[in-house]
């Protein structure tokens, strides 16, 4: 059984109603996201699926003067969201309880994330909220970047984390949406295992996009030095 709570250095999460809890994946893709100059100034950060708010409160600890918004489809999720943001340093970050694709912001936003639902048109739980989190049946992958398309400003950038079987539709459905892949990191296990996540960064700039990997852990088990030091 998973941890209730998960301890980081300046908050803690609380997952006892979150069908997703916190992976090191997730964690990995927040300690990939920009630091703004001036701490994030002026800037507005949107977390899309934001599920236990973790994401939300690692863009907030990265960049603590930004305006950042959460938004969350499932509302028990999204109560517990707001109470680990509430018992945080960062109070100022907003939880939202709603479907992303009938949320309608007062103002488009400089950098937008998200851990969408990984699998479409594959078995599904018995388990409603399992099914919300983990498979597209309420959000696909085009609709996700039909919504940021939508939600961000025109320099603005975003980034998603994805199953790396994945990246490659990714890229072609950001593309139909004049979002262009500036950087892909693709994450493995171990140096034997193949890649099982990529982390895509998107602009409205076309670019050749660089390719890079994270390894998470040696061939004796140990954290490897690059995730460390991000972590």
């Amino acid at each position: 059984m998973a941890n209730q709570w998960f301890q980081f250095k300046q908050f803690t999460i609380h997952q006892q109603h979150a069908a997703m809890k916190v992976t090191t994946d997730a964690c990995l893709f927040g300690a990939l996201q920009p630091v703004f100059e001036n701490r994030g100034r002026g800037k507005r950060l949107l977390d899309i699926g934001a599920g236990t708010g973790l994401l939300s409160l690692m863009l907030a600890q990265m960049n603590p003067l930004s305006d950042i918004t959460g938004v969350e489809i499932d509302s028990k999720t999204a109560e517990e969201a707001r109470a680990n943001v509430n018992g945080s340093d960062f109070a100022e970050t907003k939880i939202i309880h709603s479907d992303i694709l009938d949320f309608e912001p007062y103002e488009f936003f400089d950098h937008i994330i998200s851990n969408p639902p990984f699998y479409e048109s594959q078995l599904t739980s018995e388990n409603i909220l399992k099914n919300m989190a983990h498979h597209s049946t309420t959000l696909t992958l085009e609709s996700l970047f039909r919504t940021i398309n939508s939600l961000l400003k025109p320099e603005g950038t975003s980034s998603v984390l994805i199953p790396h079987y994945r990246e490659a539709e990714a890229r072609y459905l950001a593309l139909a949406h004049s979002l262009f892949a500036q950087k892909t990191i693709q994450v493995r296990q171990t140096p034997e295992h193949a890649y099982f996540r990529s982390i895509i960064f998107f602009s409205r700039k076309p670019a050749n996009p660089e390719t890079a990997e994270i390894i998470i852990r040696d061939e004796n088990g140990r954290y490897t030095p690059e995730f460390t030091k991000l972590l």
